[in-house]
């Protein structure tokens, strides 16, 4: 009998350990910056390869960071955004995947009923949650519908209808500022949604970056045409291939520039207007 009040003891034991022990919690997908998916997807090739998760020095390596403070903060950063759980202590290799790189556009493509892509065969990844109908996108700041404001930095979060958001994981948001886009209906005030990337078709309203500082315009590239060559000798640019941002206000002048001065950051893919 005393053998037996024992073994329950020692049972009841592991039971409360196991109960206290932190259970992985799965987020539903959020947005990741470049970088940030480029870290996760290290760790999920890392972890496919070799069967364990790299350690802090090997990610360092990999990325050519200065310190483990760099690899700690994106670390972080994953695992407040709900992709993976950090070892506790001393633990080494034991970072664990909670979701996949790809995760966010999956969940859009079952949300408007397009064929998900599966998961990677042998993959232990926990099946993400798919969000209701909006999406929490980063909120970067202010941009100009004027004359060029400083460029923006990362502020807050906003609630984005999962309806206007073809790419989340490559798409923030803007509050504007100005007048410069009132024809095109962007109004002082009004959150613009922008997909990131580098180029841009003539007629698209763009974010673009000029030195340090950030402005909503509609981009052309003009070469050899006369607009371009009247504005390269204005500006005493030895070429005749200039990038006008041109505003959609009647009573404002575009503004151009040598295409080395002009860095743009996004096409704009939506608009949010809140009225009080």
């Amino acid at each position: 009998m005393a053998t037996k009040t024992t073994d329950n003891k020692k049972s009841t034991r592991k039971l409360a350990a196991v109960k206290a022990a932190p259970e992985a919690r799965v987020e539903p997908p959020k947005p990741l910056s470049l970088k940030e998916k480029t870290v996760l997807e290290f760790l999920e090739f890392y972890i496919r390869e070799n069967g364990v998760s790299p350690t802090y020095q090997e990610i360092c390596k990999h990325f050519g960071f200065a310190s483990f403070n760099s690899v700690q903060r994106y670390l972080k950063q994953l695992e407040a955004k709900g992709y993976i759980q950090l070892p506790w202590a001393n633990q080494k290799r034991a970072i664990t995947l909670l979701q996949s790189s790809s995760a966010l556009q999956n969940a859009i493509e079952e949300m408007r009923g397009d064929s998900p892509r599966s998961p990677s065969a042998g993959s232990n990844l926990t099946p993400a949650i798919v969000p209701s109908e909006n999406f929490s996108l980063p909120l970067l700041g202010r941009v100009a519908a004027g004359a060029p404001i400083e460029a923006f930095e990362h502020d807050e979060f906003i609630d984005v209808p999962a309806s206007l958001v073809r790419h989340a994981d490559r798409t923030y948001a803007l509050r504007v500022q100005g007048q410069s886009m009132i024809d095109d209906g962007i109004l002082d005030g009004d959150v613009i949604l922008v997909q990131r990337q580098t180029t841009a078709t003539n007629g698209e309203i763009v974010v673009a970056v000029v030195g340090e500082e950030a402005t909503v315009k509609r981009f052309y590239m003009h070469k050899g045409d006369n607009a371009a060559r009247v504005a390269a000798e204005e500006r005493g640019s030895p070429s005749d291939r200039m990038v006008e941002l041109r505003p959609a206000n009647s009573s404002m002048a575009p503004m151009w520039y040598d295409p080395s001065e002009v860095q743009l950051r996004g096409v704009v893919v939506g608009l949010i207007r809140r009225f009080f």
